[in-house]
């Protein structure tokens, strides 16, 4: 028995966590690459999506693409708007406990809401359009917008959209990131060892019950080496595993015991280009780097095709996207002449990337893209790093890089969210770490906003048209859509790939 098998038996069992099973057998356990790094619901943005989204609840959930219906009730059992989206009603679910022991109603989901706005942190974007909200009675939740807005979408998102207990709320950011909680979701926060796992236990209060074969324990734990994730769930110690890199996915596929599901993403990568720093923030230079970036290579060789050439910022699974935009192609003596047409001196011609150091196909492509910047006169240095550290340097002008790698998965289903969240103008910097800023992209994606609920067409054609800005401004290199993809033991039933979520929803998962 390894010492994993054995802190396992020792955490479903120890009487100092508290953790009382259900069952004799032991937690789900999770393999993750980061650990959390927000706790704050109103303000998570990031890999904490599988805490946020099993011990929080938005007010309505998105249901499969291809559903008879989008939406699925959560805190909400029904929703309805006035003619145009500019007023939206919530009907509450009643008998509602937080974890806490605090009703959930109508004033506890106002003041969530409000939080995330005041604050102005993570997605907290998705609510500009919001004016007013009130609450007629406890069960009633009204809604009322500036301009058209699709708010039962909104509602549904992965982040910013949680309803969080009063009493939480009051506590404060500094009592969240203590690893502390205040959702109303099936499961809530046992105990947090910084750097190495989350202990999740069932809430036997939730409003949805339990059956016996669910998992009354969940071990969220920090894995950080893709090898090592592999051997966990080869041996049955890992249920779930994160970040593999493709071969070891071929190999994992083959085993009996392992399921490799893939299906629709609205995932995709990117490698983000500081527009702000020497030399890159020379857009000729900029240009330079997407025509020294081998997108077939990349694409065939190194992700073996498991991924389709991006084109633009918005993926292909998503509306918007526009096949025919004016993109780059690997062309190292266009790439060369735009190098010399800078104006940037020979001396200056040196540049950093971070990247997530266990992604095998960040390493590697990168690896390629610094031979080929070798061809034309300019230095690489490749700076691997957790994701946590790779993204508080990259807000800040003093330790930012050149260049970031990105992948991104949207807040909920719109297409604005890759448009706000990686490129609108924004202060402070959360996740445009290519600090770009551009007031006619700006106005285009505003306006594409406000025609979203209203005229998706008009929308859509805003939205191609700032994307061709981006893709003219040099403001990444846009690698690839990702198909999407969950790995667990074949032990574990009612697995689910929702491209709404990057989570997993362990409530609906049993033995």
């Amino acid at each position: 028995m390894t010492s994993f098998s054995r802190m396992v038996i020792a955490l479903a069992l120890a009487a100092p966590l508290g953790v009382a099973l259900a069952q004799p057998d032991k937690p789900l356990v999770y393999a993750m690459y980061a650990d959390i790094k927000d706790w704050d619901p109103s303000i998570a943005a990031s890999t904490e999506v599988n805490l946020l989204s099993n011990v929080y609840e938005p007010l309505v959930w998105y249901n499969l693409p291809g559903s008879k219906q989008a939406l699925t009730p959560g805190l909400a059992t029904a929703w309805t708007s006035n003619a145009d989206g500019t007023e939206w009603k919530f009907t509450l679910r009643r008998n509602v406990k937080f974890h806490d022991g605090e009703t959930f109603d109508a004033a506890a989901a106002k003041a969530s809401i409000e939080r995330v706005k005041k604050l102005g942190k993570g997605s907290a974007y998705i609510w500009d359009s919001v004016e007013s909200i009130a609450t007629p009675d406890p069960h009633t939740l009204v809604i009322k917008t500036k301009v058209p807005a699709p708010v039962d979408l909104i509602a549904s998102s992965q982040y910013a959209a949680y309803m969080v207990s009063p009493k939480a709320l009051a506590a404060g950011t500094d009592w969240f990131n203590q690893g502390n909680d205040g959702g109303s979701g099936p499961y809530k926060v046992k105990k947090w060892v910084r750097g190495q796992e989350v202990v999740l236990e069932k809430s036997d209060a939730y409003w949805g019950g339990w059956k016996p074969n669910q998992y009354s324990v969940v071990l969220l734990k920090v894995v950080q080496e893709a090898a090592t994730q592999a051997q966990l769930i080869r041996s049955g110690e890992a249920d779930f595993i994160t970040l593999p890199s493709v071969d070891l996915v071929k190999a994992l596929a083959k085993d009996p015991g392992i399921n490799v599901m893939q299906g629709m993403s609205w995932k995709n990568t990117q490698f983000l280009i500081n527009t702000k720093k020497s030399p890159t923030d020379n857009v000729q230079f900029r240009r330079a780097l997407t025509y020294a970036w081998d997108y077939g290579t990349v694409i065939d060789r190194i992700y073996e095709g498991g991924v389709t050439r991006s084109k633009g910022v918005i993926p292909s699974s998503m509306w918007a996207y526009d096949a025919k935009l004016n993109t780059p192609s690997f062309d190292l003596t266009k790439a060369k002449q735009l190098v010399e047409s800078s104006g940037v001196p020979k001396e200056q011609r040196k540049l950093t990337v971070a990247y997530i150091g266990n992604s095998e196909e960040y390493k590697n492509s990168l690896l390629l893209f610094k031979s080929n910047l070798q061809k034309i006169g300019v230095e690489l240095e490749l700076k691997p790093g957790p994701w946590g550290k790779i993204w508080d340097d990259a807000k800040k002008p003093e330790s930012a890089p050149n260049m970031i790698s990105m992948t991104w998965w949207p807040t909920y289903a719109t297409p604005s969210d890759w448009l706000i969240g990686l490129f609108r103008t924004e202060s402070p910097t959360v996740f445009n770490l290519s600090h770009y800023s551009n007031p006619a992209y700006d106005e285009l994606v505003n306006k594409g906003v406000e025609k979203e609920a209203s005229d998706r067409p008009a929308a859509t054609d805003f939205y191609v048209k700032a994307q061709q800005l981006l893709l003219d401004d040099a403001a990444a290199i846009f690698v690839a859509d990702l198909k999407g993809r969950v790995i667990h033991r074949k032990t574990v039933k009612g697995v689910v790939l929702n491209p709404a979520y990057d989570a997993v929803n362990f409530y609906a998962l049993s033995r």
